[in-house]
């Protein structure tokens, strides 16, 4: 399986459960809801989360509804760098209708961990209806040929492991070893894409547009965060650029399937 395609199967699958987690939220803190009779949050496993917190935190989920927030209160103590403790601790909250302490922990499952699946989710959980996930970065090629290709794959593979951090870095090595290169520079403009500030991949991205009018990704990706940003007209338009530039290249062939998907809406 190519690393384009693997980006794009991890995206939708990431869609679909973060998704299902936000109408779970959305359920269990209507006002007509049986609190004491409804199911625990769910347990969002985190690969960067050390065992011994994974198992902390399902212990504090079987004690649902009595004893949970209590729990996680006190494992948020003992583990203050756990961004899967405070993501874990803000669904228990809003499960039990406290949206405003709910959307504290998550901002602060971000602050201490931005580097995880927790901190990414957590970003789903505060901004509901904005696409889940991060917009991924969809390289032109399967197979690195460069040093800042090979960085780029590896940016890449951090973006499906939701480790917008680290790739981030590699993306920025990626511009270091091709500074050049507009797949490299669309690549870390797209690593700066944060939904509580935007403007900062924008800043970025914009430009190599007009740098670059012609370039496939750069306009390919522009429409991408477009969507996720909400503006989708525009998108549209990026869209219909990126697909002309080559509509048989596999950046081509995603340009139509998002605009398929957004005239649906």
């Amino acid at each position: 399986m190519s690393p384009r395609l693997r980006v794009w199967l991890v995206v939708g699958a990431a869609a679909i459960a973060a998704a299902a987690i936000a109408v779970g939220v959305t359920v269990a803190t209507r006002s007509d809801v049986d609190r004491t009779r409804s199911k625990p949050p769910p347990f969002l496993a985190d690969p960067t989360a050390p065992q011994e917190v994974s198992d902390d935190v399902r212990q504090a989920l079987k004690a649902w509804p009595a004893g949970t927030v209590r729990r996680l209160r006190i494992l948020a103590e003992r583990y203050p760098q756990s961004g899967l403790v405070r993501l874990e601790l803000g669904l228990a909250l809003a499960f039990g209708g406290s949206e405003a302490d709910a959307s504290r922990a998550w901002h602060e499952s971000r602050r201490v961990q931005p580097d995880s699946p927790s901190a990414v989710r957590a970003e789903d959980l505060l901004h509901p209806n904005t696409p889940p996930g991060l917009p991924p970065f969809v390289p032109s090629f399967a197979r690195a040929r460069t040093a800042a290709q090979r960085d780029l794959l590896r940016g890449v593979a951090f973006q499906q492991a939701l480790r917008p951090v680290s790739a981030e870095r590699e993306f920025a090595a990626s511009v270091r070893a091709a500074p050049g290169d507009p797949e490299a520079l669309t690549a870390a403009a797209v690593g700066l894409y944060d939904k509580d500030k935007p403007g900062a991949a924008f800043s970025h991205l914009g430009p190599l547009a007009r740098r670059f009018p012609h370039s496939q990704t750069v306009r390919f990706h522009l429409g991408l965060l477009l969507i996720y940003f909400g503006d989708i007209a525009q998108a549209k338009r990026e869209l219909v650029l990126a697909r002309a530039a080559g509509p048989a290249t596999p950046l081509g062939k995603r340009a139509q399937t998002l605009l398929k998907a957004a005239l649906k809406r």
